[in-house]
């Protein structure tokens, strides 16, 4: 069975911004010799709105006020390939891996997908100490993986994800049924949430607390216009609420109506959000800053904003994952020499927790 396919049924996605796409790509303008990265930077709107400045409950590992946790992906080619181009910079907080839930693959072993795509948490954790764990457990309703992880077919995959997660001895950020609400996934709301919850159940009963359990969210017109409160599992259950930020950060840098109802739903049951996923679709140009001004500035200022707790930024090139009906471009930082300037000057601010020895201590663990 193959996982991680999440993307190939999002055309839908892209369809609904083909117009505004075209009108950007008819309006960019390519850097002028005397724009500095300085500049650039300069544009992001820092401020935090105070509404979104609140007390966290029923949580854990969450950066102190003023900081947000900083973590890269999502696979081990987009992971080499940031590290190659990028070595002289300072390592992010956390990195991102992928993990299907009826099987143990791509934990203590490189598992390979069809589409030449590589993933190992082991191998993540041996590499780069101090660092935190940031997992994501592929569970769908289509072919009954939902409904066999609640009725126990998979219980002895999570058992062993489970002891595995305690013997590396670091925060992991599980996001269980990553994007529930994406019609991509085909969730039913009442597996999902006792698919969920067995889950946890689970690893709570194996003696795991170094983990944080987070429910993600794609955040756009969800499957079968069900309710949003339909797919929670309880204050008990959530630790994090995650986001996607991919193509509607191209509006202007103002979440959707279905963003802002989950930043509340958040809010109202006084979780951290996080960024769980993020890449500017569009792509990338060697000579134009133009991604610069109509994607990074908007998901920066989205984050200050909202006050965003964590963020995962994909750098990966998605012309190579063959999605069909998929025409998402090449994002990696490496293609533009000022936009990855621009983005270094950013993180590189206190305000980013990175790699360090004190990182667990700050998270609280």
């Amino acid at each position: 069975m193959q996982y991680f396919f999440k993307f190939r049924n999002r055309q839908w996605l892209l369809l609904s911004f083909s117009a505004l796409l075209l009108v950007l790509a008819c309006n960019r303008q390519v850097g002028t010799p005397d724009t500095t990265i300085e500049d650039m930077v300069a544009k992001i709107q820092t401020e935090t709105d105070p509404n979104f400045e609140y007390e966290y409950e029923k949580t854990k590992f969450v950066p102190p006020a003023g900081k947000t946790l900083l973590i890269m992906g999502q696979t081990i080619e987009d992971i080499d390939d940031y590290m190659s181009s990028f070595s002289d910079k300072p390592i992010p907080g956390g990195w991102s891996a992928y993990w299907g839930v009826p099987e143990f693959r791509g934990i203590t072993s490189t598992f390979t997908n069809e589409n030449g795509s590589s993933h190992n948490h082991q191998m993540l954790v041996d590499r780069f100490p101090n660092t935190v764990m940031h997992s994501a457990m592929w569970m769908v309703g289509t072919w009954g993986v939902a409904a066999n992880t609640a009725n126990g077919q998979y219980d002895e995959v999570i058992k062993k994800y489970a002891n595995w997660a305690k013997s590396i001895d670091r925060p992991i950020y599980l996001r269980i049924g990553y994007e529930f609400d994406g019609p991509h996934n085909q969730l039913n709301p009442d597996e999902y949430v006792q698919a969920y919850r067995r889950v946890v159940d689970l690893m709570r009963a194996e003696g795991v607390d170094n983990v944080a359990f987070v429910w993600h969210s794609y955040i756009f017109a969800p499957y079968n216009n069900h309710p949003l409160a339909a797919w929670y599992p309880g204050d008990d259950y959530v630790d994090w609420v995650g986001v996607s930020l991919f193509g509607l950060l191209y509006q202007e840098a103002e979440l959707l109506a279905h963003g802002d109802a989950v930043l509340e739903f958040a809010k109202t049951h006084h979780k951290p959000v996080m960024v769980a996923e993020s890449s500017p679709t569009a792509g990338i140009e060697h000579k134009n800053i133009e991604t610069w001004d109509s994607w990074f500035v908007n998901f920066f200022s989205v984050c200050y904003r909202k006050n965003i707790k964590a963020i995962s930024f994909i750098n990966a090139n998605w012309e190579g994952y063959n999605f069909p009906g998929v025409d998402w471009k090449d994002a990696r930082l490496s293609i533009n020499p000022q936009v990855a300037e621009a983005w270094f000057l950013e993180t590189n601010k206190s305000r980013y927790l990175k790699q360090s020895p004190d990182l667990f201590q700050v998270l609280g663990y």
